[in-house]
């Protein structure tokens, strides 16, 4: 679990800096910072992306995803759930639930938290999920600056997800194979592009709701082999 509590405390830790010199920053250096942390995101899911193997179950999980997230209303279930954190804390802001939402998926997706959870559950070893806490402080403090103090609320929510794996690695080691966590990382890829556009404002995708892609491809490439 250690590794996962540096993931959760880099996190926080990030949310800290970009809340303590946000304020100080003028909107068109906002701007700027919102900007380029879309474009690394947009160039992080292309790298993740352009791992696929298999193009036909990829296509069709975010299809038939889509559609069951679409279904579920995950999207409208997470913005809820981030309006009524807000309302809670008298946050006092328009963007927390958005905020919260993009930085959940930032920072659950990829196979960086998966392998990384699963290392520190089966060998102890916790050098993926330190390299992830730096990578996700610095996206933190960005988003922090840029979308406001809702990204905080993600520390939660990764601490918890990650801590499932970590505890739960023996039982999913046995049914992920090699070739499922490069699709998954393939799938997890898109999603981050969807939500670097939604960023630049480029195009507008609720990405919560392609979450079950991910499951999906796992189940695809599984019957393909």
């Amino acid at each position: 679990m250690l590794g996962n509590l540096i993931n959760v405390g880099a996190i926080a830790f990030g949310c800290l800096i970009g809340r303590l010199f946000g304020n100080r920053l003028k909107e068109n250096y906002r701007q700027s910072a919102i900007k380029a942390g879309g474009l690394a995101l947009l160039l992080l899911g292309m790298q993740m992306a352009l791992q696929v193997n298999h193009f036909i179950q990829l296509l069709l999980s975010l299809v038939i995803g889509s559609l069951l997230g679409e279904a579920l209303d995950i999207d409208g279930a997470m913005e809820r759930f981030g309006k009524r954190v807000e309302d809670k804390l008298a946050a006092g802001s328009d963007g927390f639930s958005k905020a919260f939402v993009y930085a959940t998926l930032l920072f659950c997706i990829g196979p960086m938290s998966i392998m990384g959870s699963l290392q520190g559950g089966l060998q102890g070893e916790y050098s993926i999920l330190v390299t992830k806490a730096v990578l996700d402080g610095i996206f933190a403090a960005v988003l922090t600056v840029t979308m406001g103090i809702g990204v905080l609320g993600s520390a939660v929510t990764t601490g918890i997800y990650q801590g499932a794996i970590v505890l739960g690695a023996r039982w999913v080691e046995q049914y992920l194979t090699d070739s499922m966590i490069t699709e998954m990382t393939a799938v997890g890829g898109v999603l981050i592009l969807a939500i670097g556009f939604n960023m630049l404002e480029i195009k507008e995708f609720k990405t919560a709701n392609m979450l079950p892609s991910l499951l999906l491809i796992c189940l695809l490439v599984g019957l393909w082999q």
